[in-house]
């Protein structure tokens, strides 16, 4: 929104639908991005964006940290992506995004880093379950498993990659191997496997990483 000029935003959204491409676009991760597109176009960078067609199943909003109700009916009707990005969002300040508000209208979530500071999906998933435990001082918002999805398949799915994040046969092998006997994760029986890794787990617990089938 504060990249590409109002009249261009369509030329953009236009191009990604006739290649089937993803769009990603930074929205509202700020308040002052907010204040400015208000001053500027009388109106909230999601409602701008659907204004000019640029929501939809292929668009994700990363970061949508500051929405109105509105802006989650918009999103979460027009089933575009939610990709939260706790990690940087807590390094800067900018707030705790209305993730399962989104989730609940429609819009489905995936995770990412967006930060050289830190680059941990495991830490992006722990902190949108601890994000909203804060926030509404209740637990279980999602399970382990949901954690998981949103830092691996959703994440593909947003990408574009529909044959990725799973393990079947003629899809991508693309994964990674946690370690379950580290300092932080040895313990748990192997049942809670999930829970261990997104809840005790760190980038350092990493022990394997293939992509496309060929050991990295």
């Amino acid at each position: 929104v504060r990249a590409v000029p109002a009249g261009q935003l369509a030329t953009v959204a236009r191009w990604a639908e006739e290649r089937r491409a993803p769009l990603h676009v930074h929205l509202s991760e700020q308040t002052a991005e907010n204040d400015a597109c208000l001053e500027t176009h009388g109106c909230t960078p999601t409602r701008l964006l659907a204004d000019h067609g640029v929501l939809g199943p292929r668009t994700t909003g990363v970061h949508n940290t500051h929405l109105t109700d509105e802006d989650i009916a918009l999103l979460g009707g027009s089933t575009t992506g939610t990709c939260m990005c706790p990690t940087t969002e807590r390094d800067l300040a900018d707030g705790i995004g209305p993730a399962v508000a989104l989730q609940r209208a429609g819009s489905p979530l995936s995770l990412g880093s967006d930060s050289h500071a830190v680059i941990d999906l495991l830490e992006e998933a722990r902190a949108m379950e601890l994000n909203e435990r804060l926030r509404t001082r209740t637990r279980g918002h999602w399970t382990a498993a949901a954690l998981l999805r949103a830092a691996s398949a959703d994440g593909h799915a947003a990408l574009g990659w529909d044959d990725a994040g799973i393990l079947e046969a003629g899809a991508l092998a693309d994964f990674t191997t946690i370690a379950l006997d580290s300092v932080r994760t040895a313990g748990p029986v192997p049942r809670l496997g999930a829970e261990t890794a997104v809840f005790a787990a760190t980038a350092a617990d990493v022990r394997h990483t293939v992509v496309g089938g060929r050991h990295v």
